[in-house]
């Protein structure tokens, strides 16, 4: 059975949304951070977080309502933003102060339930509001003019939801590993400062996204 949508376009969208997610982030950030100081179960929790927020937004955008967002102030939006970014540098902050563990530097003790961070993600993903709107701008780019729109954008929107957490979990994959490599040659102290770092970028990308 054929997709609803042209084979070029299809793939070049394919491409486009690989590119994207695999790019670092603000989500990304958490993803590493979670994996590192925490375990791979809190990276795929936050895996999980993000796709809620991104399921909502798509729906959001396919039912029409991401003309709201255009007439939501920017004083609203940037307000938005900013609470996101603090909620990364708080979390940066606690792992900075992240001490090596008894006798054993090695050892990594889990601090956190995943559920609290999936809870993370959704706090950090739903800060960036804007993000209905590169989907506005975004999801166009890819349909085709001589087929009927909405079943190209169904496709496409499916097609986004299940292929993101996918590729994010590449970051849960390679964050595992570099954990090891860390837990081994360094102490937890180190993890720690490795993900203060990596969440501090992340509250800077999220404070520069759609500025």
């Amino acid at each position: 059975m054929a997709l609803p949508v042209d084979p070029l376009l299809f793939w070049l969208f394919v491409g486009a949304v690989t590119l994207l997610v695999l790019t670092p982030g603000p989500i990304v950030s958490l993803i590493v951070a979670e994996t590192l100081n925490e375990s791979p179960k809190h990276g795929f929790a936050v895996v999980a977080g993000a796709e809620v927020v991104g399921i909502v937004m798509l729906a959001v955008y396919l039912l029409g309502f991401s003309a709201i967002i255009e007439f939501l102030s920017d004083d609203v939006l940037t307000a938005v933003r900013y609470g996101g970014a603090a909620y990364l540098a708080y979390l940066a902050f606690k792992s900075f102060r992240k001490n090596d563990s008894g006798d054993d530097p090695k050892r990594i003790v889990v601090e956190r339930t995943p559920a609290k961070a999936f809870k993370a993600a959704i706090a950090v993903a739903a800060t960036n509001p804007k993000a209905i709107l590169f989907f506005a701008a975004f999801f166009p780019q890819f349909i085709s003019p001589d087929m009927p729109a909405m079943p190209q954008l169904i496709t496409l929107s499916i097609v986004f939801a299940v292929l993101a957490p996918l590729l994010d979990c590449v970051w849960v994959l390679a964050a595992t590993g570099a954990r090891e490599i860390l837990r081994r040659k360094g102490s937890v102290s180190l993890i720690g400062k490795i993900s203060g770092t990596i969440l501090a970028v992340g509250a800077c990308a999220l404070l520069l996204i759609n500025k």
